[in-house]
């Protein structure tokens, strides 16, 4: 043994020195399940038959379409013309079509040519180029005409996969049997710590899922936001497209997304985003929020936004899995995660010496009518 004289100090002879450990372990990372807790799991709004499957399907129909467009243009002339469109199933004899500000009355049908009488009910415009958007806004029948043939729609149907979501527990004897700080079972601790991670990696599903059937070496992957909702989007970039530069994200992309989904039918009453555009929110309408006098509370959090369009009123959540450049406006009663087999824990088969299972779960996401739905991408993170 070392000798050691003078004064006995704290910083020698630390060998049988007894250390403080917490008995509890903190887990430093952050975990949110954000888009799980607010989209959920109800699968009734979908009326599913035939469960449980891993492949799935919902259908969707519309209404006919009101809007085509010239594909001749109409030149200035009498007021009976024929005109070539560029969706002939859109048409039916007593259609009343607004081109520019002037009304045309559909009388007959004949392929892709229409017969009309121009500026009906009211004065004629002069030519319409070829392209001029054309919008239906009424029908006036002829008093005893025949019945002719109307547009139609046929029922579509949409689908996903489900993914098989796995963690594997795998605890030697020895391992199992130590007296632990912060564990009391290896096992149990392993187990609550990969379903909540699980969780996670559920959670960040709707942001990157990308559909994929899957094959006998690769496995099956659910679509996300990005594979179901195509309509609506809103590009904060200099060409507002996709891969131009990113400009600084405003009120208008905002409500101008708003508007447009209002007009394809939808009412949003989620917005799911990131810490950026939440702040960028709180700037947007510091002005316009109601105010209570505190002493005590400084700034200002924007957490439902009323709709500028039809009045409604959206929650405002952030995300942590949500990618920084993204603002995402949903509609929850057409959206839910789908549950083939909720997260579980089951032991496996072993051929050494240690305890072995899995946390394992399966699911899919389903998203419908992606016109009520809508996003904001691409916008700068700095500006």
């Amino acid at each position: 043994m070392t000798a050691l004289s003078g004064l006995l100090q704290g910083y020698v002879n630390t060998v049988p020195h007894k250390r403080m450990v917490t008995d509890k372990i903190q887990i430093i990372e952050p975990l949110d399940i954000v888009a799980y807790s607010m989209l959920g799991t109800d699968m009734s709004k979908f009326n599913f038959v035939n469960r449980d499957e891993k492949t799935y399907e919902w259908l969707e129909d519309t209404y006919s379409d009101r809007v085509d467009s010239v594909a001749t243009g109409l030149a200035s002339g009498s007021t009976a013309v024929t005109c070539t469109i560029t969706t002939a199933a859109l048409y039916q004899p007593g259609d009343v079509w607004l081109v520019g500000s002037e009304q045309i009355l559909v009388t007959a049908i004949s392929g892709s040519v229409i017969t009309i009488t121009r500026g009906f009910g009211g004065s004629q415009d002069a030519t319409h180029a070829n392209a001029a958007v054309m919008t239906r806004v009424s029908r006036a029948r002829h008093e005893g005409d025949d019945a002719d043939d109307s547009p139609h729609t046929e029922v579509s149907s949409n689908y996903n996969y489900t993914q098989i979501l796995q963690r594997t527990v795998n605890v030697s004897r020895t391992k199992q049997r130590l007296a632990q700080y912060g564990i009391s079972d290896p096992v149990d601790r392993q187990i609550e710590k990969y379903m909540k991670e699980l969780m996670g990696d559920l959670a960040r599903m709707p942001y990157y899922g990308l559909r994929y059937v899957g094959t006998s070496a690769l496995g099956s992957y659910a679509g996300g936001f990005q594979t179901f909702i195509t309509d609506n989007i809103t590009y904060a970039t200099s060409t507002a497209a996709t891969a131009g530069t990113a400009q600084a994200l405003t009120a208008d992309h905002i409500e101008d997304t708003l508007s447009n989904i209002w007009d394809d039918g939808g009412e949003p009453d989620l917005i799911l985003t990131s810490s950026w555009a939440q702040k960028k929110l709180n700037k947007f309408y510091e002005g316009f929020i109601t105010t209570e006098r505190s002493n005590e509370i400084g700034g200002n959090f924007i957490s439902v936004l009323q709709n500028p369009i039809s009045g409604g009123m959206i929650k405002v959540v952030v995300d942590r899995n949500c990618p920084s450049d993204q603002m995402w406006m949903l509609s929850t009663n057409q959206i839910a995660y789908y549950p083939f087999d909720p997260f579980f824990y089951e032991e496996l088969g072993k051929d050494g010496d240690y305890m072995k299972g899995e946390v394992v779960g399966e699911y899919g996401f389903v998203c419908g009518f992606d016109k009520s739905h809508g996003a904001i991408k691409e916008f700068s993170t700095s500006l």
